[in-house]
């Protein structure tokens, strides 16, 4: 589990996880260049210095530029129409992989604290459409009444 501000915000799975995503991130906004930087320097224990950020079209980002500078270093931003949504793949050094399920801004507190644990558990091999879909699921559930 990894803290960005106060709050966990990322969660991966450990070094050896499998399964199609290797953790999840849950951004404050669809803005890159100011979400960008956090998720970046929250996974470079992980990856290395990342290099290059790929992300599904269409699925909201704000960007305004196909490169961003982080920490003096320059990042490629490419958007492709063939990735699956609700996803980022992250591109460290010496060629090093992550592949992030993407949590909508926007998702209640509940849901996205499911789709961020069950992305991260070693054991889960769903893909992002499906862990979202059970997280949407989970957090619909009326809460079990006291009374008797």
């Amino acid at each position: 589990m990894t803290t960005v501000g106060d709050e966990v915000r990322l969660q991966l799975k450990p070094a050896a996880g499998g399964g199609y995503v290797d953790g999840a991130w849950w951004p404050r906004s669809r803005d890159a260049r100011v979400e960008f930087p956090d998720v970046l320097a929250a996974v470079r224990d992980r990856v290395g210095d990342v290099e290059r950020i790929s992300y599904p079209l269409g699925d909201g980002w704000e960007i305004a530029h196909r490169k961003l500078v982080v920490d003096g270093r320059i990042v490629r931003l490419e958007g492709f129409h063939s990735m699956q949504a609700d996803t980022l793949a992250l591109v460290g050094t010496q060629q090093r992989r992550l592949i992030l399920l993407v949590v909508a801004p926007d998702t209640p507190r509940d849901a996205a604290t499911t789709a961020l644990r069950t992305a991260a558990d070693p054991d889960t091999t769903a893909g992002a459409e499906d862990i979202l879909a059970g997280a949407r699921h989970a957090g619909s559930d009326p809460a079990p009444s006291l009374t008797t």
